[in-house]
């Protein structure tokens, strides 16, 4: 085809104009900012940042992780361009926040969308609600109901951040507040007392707490400061096509459910953080007094309560009302399918183990013999069982284990019910009663004349009972549940009582037990520790904390000793070194009384004594009667201190 001369002209213009743009470069490659000619950029032209803000954005193992990590890589996708984390750049958050204001092309998150920041981006979002809170040791007992309660305390908060205005504008003076650049030295003013209160995101809070504790739940959140929402903040020459794509990908994940009714958005969430993730799963559990049963319209019992309190210091929005009692069977095969299962209460054993993942264990509970305590009967060997008729529920698990301990069957008699078997107990027509030992205590307590008129005699099998996961549910839910699950167990309250204790005592109140050992053992470990500690205290302490021996006997773990300075401060515990730097003065066992106040008195007016209380039994994990010797002694430090050791009192003691 010819071209007419204007039309050639104009063809050459074209061409000059072509050959000049490719000799001064502007035609580029498409990473370079102005590729889009349109001004309309996609995802992958972006340059995102991010900062360490766990469970939002984070790096672990080298990986980076978190709920806007894995929203950006579930929002691209959608838009057509996946973006991988591996293309996040993680940076100081005044780095990150600097770039993504002066450079083109950039994206930075998790940003708070503040007024005075929000002409300075252009925003996607929200990912999530950001929430600062008021941490507190627990065992300090402050509680904050409104914001007037905070003006006699001294918060810790972070250099600049949002949370400085926030408590301002709820009336706190900047007095109080102490500022520092590190959360970890927070962390530390907190545990040392330094501060009272420490103002943070919760989530991330935590993490900073286990990296310095190893335990995320060491504090409690006592308050709430107004939510804030975080976003992804695009630098100001995004165009306005990306942002809305963006946004738009970012609102259908909100939408699109499962069959469960859980959105993909939803989904994420409850992979990093436990409140969401623990309530999206499905809690299955056997009728098994006094762990877990029907009582009228309620399912009750010990893990049903254990769990509504991890539920409680986890903040999970769910009760024993979301708790479903099936068969065992079917609670197992559920739990195999994947199909976010959690299965309680359940013993480990090498066949289950692969099959599931674990939390635990939350009791240890053993299938134990029964018998009056005014028949005195002493069980030496298995041989001596096939002297007594022993009674065990049909079909019961107990029957195998006696089978098994060599009993004949002729000495075995059969009951529909424990409570059958305990009224041929009490009638004379049976001398002992298989059942496992808090599952008879149960009973006794329900249908006994005396429940105290009964003792265990010998134990037929020890296990450990866990909450078990299915294995779709991710590592960091079951690792939370777990530490939570030991706070229950470990942390003591305000009046030095731990939850498990009150539980159990709810359940199945105070026992006793046959004395494994003589009250002359502990008054030597007490005389003994007592010397060590004159001749090198400090030293002594330390081996004492470490669990070493003498200062815990290794067959007999409710053997050990601890020691209070004369403020009641525990500085050495050989059973539970997480009571070490706690001062108990005025503090109480779970009846209430104030028992250690009564161990200080006795000690600085008499030197020696006994003092009778109410306390978890290390290796039967049951209240039982205790009572406890203590001494006065001079450390070589030239300080005093009121060295103990207990008993579990036998019954009828």
């Amino acid at each position: 085809m010819f071209l007419s001369s204007r039309n050639f002209s104009l063809f050459l213009i074209v061409a000059l104009i072509g050959a000049l743009i490719i000799a001064t470069g502007c035609i580029s490659n498409p990473k370079d900012s102005s590729a889009d000619l349109s001004g309309a950029t996609t995802s992958v032209d972006l340059i995102y940042y991010t900062e360490q803000l766990p469970p939002y954005n984070y790096q672990e193992n080298g990986t980076l992780r978190g709920i806007s990590i894995d929203l950006l890589e579930v929002i691209t996708e959608k838009m057509g361009n996946k973006v991988s984390r591996d293309d996040v750049l993680l940076v100081p958050w005044t780095e990150g926040y600097q770039t993504a204001i002066s450079q083109n092309n950039t994206v930075l998150f998790t940003t708070v969308r503040l007024p005075e920041r929000e002409q300075s981006f252009k925003w996607a979002g929200p990912i999530y609600t950001y929430t600062n809170v008021l941490f507190a040791l627990p065992d300090k007992g402050i509680t904050i109901e409104k914001p007037e309660d905070l003006k006699d305390y001294r918060i810790g908060v972070i250099v600049d951040d949002v949370a400085i205005q926030q408590l301002i504008d709820v009336g706190v003076n900047k007095n109080q507040l102490v500022q520092e650049t590190n959360a970890s030295v927070l962390v530390d003013k907190l545990n040392n007392g330094e501060i009272d209160l420490w103002a943070y995101p919760e989530a991330a809070g935590r993490d900073f707490t286990e990296r310095a504790t190893g335990n995320p739940y060491s504090f409690r959140a006592v308050f709430l400061l107004p939510a804030m929402e975080g976003y992804y903040a695009f630098n100001k020459n995004v165009s306005d096509s990306t942002v809305e794509s963006f946004q738009q990908a970012l609102d259908s994940l909100k939408q699109e459910k499962d069959t469960a009714g859980i959105s993909t958005y939803e989904r994420i969430l409850g992979r990093h953080i436990p409140s969401i993730g623990l309530a999206q799963l499905n809690y299955l559990t056997e009728e098994w007094a006094p762990f877990n049963y029907q009582e009228e319209e309620n399912v009750t019992g010990i893990s049903v309560e254990t769990l509504e309190v991890v539920f409680r210091n986890i903040g999970v929005n769910r009760t024993r009302e979301n708790v479903r009692i099936v068969p065992l069977a079917e609670g197992f095969q559920a739990a195999q399918n994947n199909t976010s299962t959690v299965l309680f209460s359940i013993v480990l054993t090498p066949e289950r183990e692969p099959l599931y993942k674990w939390a635990g264990p939350f009791t240890k509970a053993s299938f134990v013999l029964y018998a009056p305590v005014r028949s005195n009967i002493t069980i030496s060997s298995p041989e001596d069982l096939n002297k007594y008729q022993i009674g065990a529920v049909q079909a019961s698990i107990e029957n195998d284990l006696l089978t098994s301990q060599g009993v004949d069957a002729s000495h075995i008699i059969n009951g529909q019910t424990p409570e059958d078997l305990l009224r041929m107990m009490e009638e004379g027509k049976i001398d002992m009663w298989a059942t496992g030992d808090l599952a008879g205590r149960h009973q006794m307590l329900q249908t006994a004349a005396d429940p105290d008129a009964y003792e265990i005699v010998y134990t037929l099998s020890e296990n450990d009972f866990y909450y078990i996961f299915s294995k779709d549910v991710s590592d960091t839910l079951i690792s939370d549940f777990q530490q939570a699950l030991d706070t229950v167990k470990n942390q003591k309250d305000s009046q030095g009582v731990s939850e498990y204790e009150r539980i159990i005592y709810r359940n199945l109140g105070v026992g006793c037990t046959r004395q494994t050992f003589t009250d002359e053992e502990v008054v030597t470990l007490v005389n003994r520790t007592s010397s060590a500690i004159e001749k090198d205290a400090l030293d002594t302490f330390r081996r004492i904390n470490a669990a070493e021996a003498p200062y815990q006997d290794a067959e007999e773990p409710a053997l050990y000793t601890f020691v209070y300075d004369t403020n009641m401060t525990v500085v050495a515990h050989a059973n539970n070194i997480l009571l070490v730097g706690v001062n108990f003065k005025g503090k109480t066992d779970v009846t209430g009384k104030q028992y250690r106040d009564e161990i200080l008195a006795g000690a600085l007016e008499n030197g020696t004594g006994w003092v009778d209380y109410v306390y978890m039994h290390p290796v039967q994990t049951n209240l039982y009667y205790k009572t406890t010797y203590y001494r006065l002694t001079q450390g070589s430090n030239g300080k005093s201190y009121i060295v103990c050791s207990g008993n579990f009192k036998s019954c009828g003691t």
